[in-house]
């Protein structure tokens, strides 16, 4: 395939892409509003003002990175960057490296306004935000600092390799590219985020007592609890689980605490140990695995082509506009890629809402997610097709109804 038609066939992707993403949640906003009909409560009509309001923002955000995405493939944009750092460095590696930095940092740079309007217009004009600006500059500080100390060195370190050994690069990377997420999955929680977030051992009490006796019931052994400080930046309620082995660990967000009663609470981190009992965990990172090792083996054969390159203004092969341009046509399988690991995801979430149930008794639980949908503001009634692209967790609405039918039954 010829140069031009792969960039035709790119600016075709993206385009498509952009605006399927937009008729969904214009879909989506249409669908909400059928909640409003008969006597909706203050929290219904709450929910869909911000369900549209939300998606207004994510179609005005796709838009604008479809308009800028096309300026730089019709006018050669990536070519004439890549040009430029080649005229003004020394080394391919170096050439390598300080555009993937420049194209990292640009987007950054291109997302800030957009963060800044979801945290202190989207989400204060709906209670959500409690983020100062001094929170605010300090975790982007923060976050260029981490992601300078792992992704320089480990960029460097590949782009090393693949001067040395450019056609095994793909199985180096993934090899590679996977230990350092599995070190982050482990120790993510108790190294990275106590740099964002204070992490406290939940105190005894009533809670602490329940949650432990839910523990031995099910024996299962866990050492650590955590109360975080999710209510430094947000009021929205939410735990998770992370870690494996010996690192095993579910954080719980204070304001899940502040506005959930004691049963509730022991019930959403039923649903949490759920998930690793059930081997959702395990199950999930072997999927990744999985589909990174596919992705990297396909990067790897078409990362030779020059045309990859030349798409983008390049001149033979480039690595880093071959990157970007396979980015660009992987895209469409990346997508239905996501929609089956959200139907995995689904499907989980059923199973670790029935465990739950079973655990600790179904009362709890239902009574759980619906103070989590009036609180986060779910969409209380989404459209099915927005639903299978893009919810990791099946609506409140049919959490519940699982639940109740499993029970009964």
């Amino acid at each position: 395939m010829s140069a031009e038609l792969l960039k035709t066939l790119i600016i075709v992707i993206t385009v498509s892409i952009a605006i399927f993403r937009v008729i969904l949640n214009e879909l989506d906003v249409r669908s909400s509003a059928q909640a409003l009909s008969g006597k909706p409560s203050e929290d219904t009509v709450k929910a869909v003002a911000y369900t549209k309001a939300k998606h207004r923002f994510e179609n005005a955000n796709i838009l604008i990175q479809m308009v800028l995405v096309l300026c730089f493939l019709i006018f050669g944009w990536f070519g004439q960057f890549q040009q430029l750092i080649a005229a003004n460095i020394q080394g391919q590696l170096w050439q390598d490296f300080v555009f993937l930095i420049s194209l990292l940092g640009g987007l950054f740079v291109f997302g800030i306004p957009f963060s800044v309007y979801r945290t202190f217009v989207l989400e204060a004009k709906f209670g959500f935000n409690r983020t100062t600006i001094a929170t605010f500059i300090l975790d982007r500080v923060r976050g260029i600092i981490i992601g300078g100390l792992i992704l320089v060195p480990l960029s460097l370190a590949l782009l090393w390799i693949y001067q040395l050994i450019p056609t095994q690069i793909w199985w180096i990377a993934f090899i590679i590219l996977s230990l350092v997420n599995l070190i982050m999955f482990a120790i993510g929680t108790t190294v990275i985020l106590p740099l964002f977030n204070k992490l406290q051992e939940l105190p005894e009490g009533e809670l602490k007592t329940k949650i432990l006796k839910l523990c031995q019931d099910q024996n299962y052994k866990l050492k650590r609890i955590f109360v975080m400080d999710g209510s430094k930046r947000s009021s929205k309620t939410n735990a998770f689980f992370s870690g494996i082995g010996k690192s095993k660990t579910i954080v719980l967000f204070d304001s899940l605490i502040e506005k959930h009663t004691v049963d509730e609470v022991v019930g959403v981190l039923g649903h949490e140990i759920g998930h690793d009992r059930l081997g959702h965990v395990k199950t999930i990172f072997l999927l990744n695995l999985i589909q990174s090792f596919f992705i990297f083996a396909l990067f790897g054969w078409a990362v030779q082509e020059p045309a990859l390159s030349q798409a983008l203004g390049g001149n033979g092969v480039e690595l880093e506009l071959a990157l970007i341009a396979f980015a660009m046509l992987f895209s469409p399988i990346s997508f239905l890629l996501g929609i089956l690991d959200n139907s995995i995801s689904r499907r989980n979430e059923h199973g670790s809402d029935i465990f739950a149930a079973k655990a600790y008794g179904a009362k709890h639980i239902i009574s759980a997610l619906k103070r989590l949908g009036i609180d986060n503001l779910s969409n209380p009634k989404p459209h099915p097709m927005y639903v299978t692209v893009y919810y990791s967790h099946p609506p409140v609405s049919q959490r519940i109804a699982h639940v109740e039918k499993m029970v009964k039954a």
